[in-house]
């Protein structure tokens, strides 16, 4: 395991049933074989509850962002030196990352993929997907990785700690990051709002690395039955912050053609 103690950095030995540093700061293991390692831990829930969880579970599972998580699959092939070690920083439910791991596992016949995620009920969900994957409870400012830790990190639509992304990497490492393009689901946000918004895609230079690919992907997705309209709505930002009334839009559509506009950001370490 790539992880370190989240208090003082040490290395965490381990054992059946915790983790613990040279200097006893010691970490239960879950039934789900992961730790939680999120400094500042006072209960409660944190990232996205199990409603949302499970609603991207199900979205997913419908392939509908299958292109992007395949072309995420090969960007990491690519980019993933044979023996090498990948971190998915802010995993989510694990869609993508247990994607990337059996490509890489398939290629190299082993795989060293590490991932966390801030939610409890994201990280419970990779561990039924996928043993192989190293993983933690933890957030992605404060990271329990040590400097120089990993080959490649992927971020998909997570939080962007630039200087923690950085400090993991290792020099000449690479960054796959994946936003959402300017017009993505805005089919959706027409229904829901009066007046739709464009994404806005910032400038993708970042300070430390230096950009080799920058790849729009966009096609449509056709949702054909409520369900799979709300799991989408569900797993959105849109669901934390839309009034009843608009959200009550989304429960009275029995379908929906959308587009998924996605960029894809190839970064190495300078």
């Amino acid at each position: 395991m790539r992880f370190v103690c989240p208090n003082c950095g040490g290395k965490l030995n381990i054992n059946d049933k915790s983790a613990t540093c040279i200097k006893g700061h010691s970490f239960d293991k879950a039934r789900g074989g992961y730790y939680n390692l999120l400094v500042g831990n006072t209960g409660g829930i944190h990232g996205d509850n199990k409603e949302m969880v499970l609603a991207r579970r199900a979205f997913l599972g419908g392939g509908y962002y299958e292109p992007l998580a395949s072309r995420l699959s090969q960007h990491a092939i690519a980019h993933t030196p044979v023996g090498g070690c990948l971190l998915d920083a802010g995993a989510g439910e694990g869609y993508y990352t247990d994607i990337i791991e059996r490509a890489l596992f398939d290629r190299d016949g082993i795989s060293d993929v590490s991932a966390f995620d801030i939610s409890k009920d994201a990280v419970r969900e990779i561990s039924r997907k996928n043993p192989r994957i190293s993983l933690a409870v933890a957030g992605s400012y404060h990271m329990p990785i040590a400097d120089g830790e990993f080959d490649t990190v992927i971020n998909t639509f997570s939080p962007l700690a630039l200087e923690e992304t950085r400090r993991v990497l290792k020099m000449g490492g690479h960054f796959i990051m994946a936003i959402p393009g300017e017009m993505h689901l805005f089919d959706l946000k027409s229904v829901v709002y009066d007046t739709p918004y464009k994404n806005v895609v910032a400038d993708p230079a970042l300070d430390g690395f230096e950009l080799l690919i920058d790849e729009p992907l966009t096609y449509k997705i056709h949702l054909e039955n409520s369900e799979s309209v709300r799991n989408l709505f569900m797993m959105t930002p849109y669901a934390y912050r839309t009034r009843p009334s608009d959200r009550a839009k989304i429960e009275g559509l029995d379908n929906l053609t959308c587009t998924a506009d996605f960029r894809i950001f190839i970064y190495k370490k300078s």
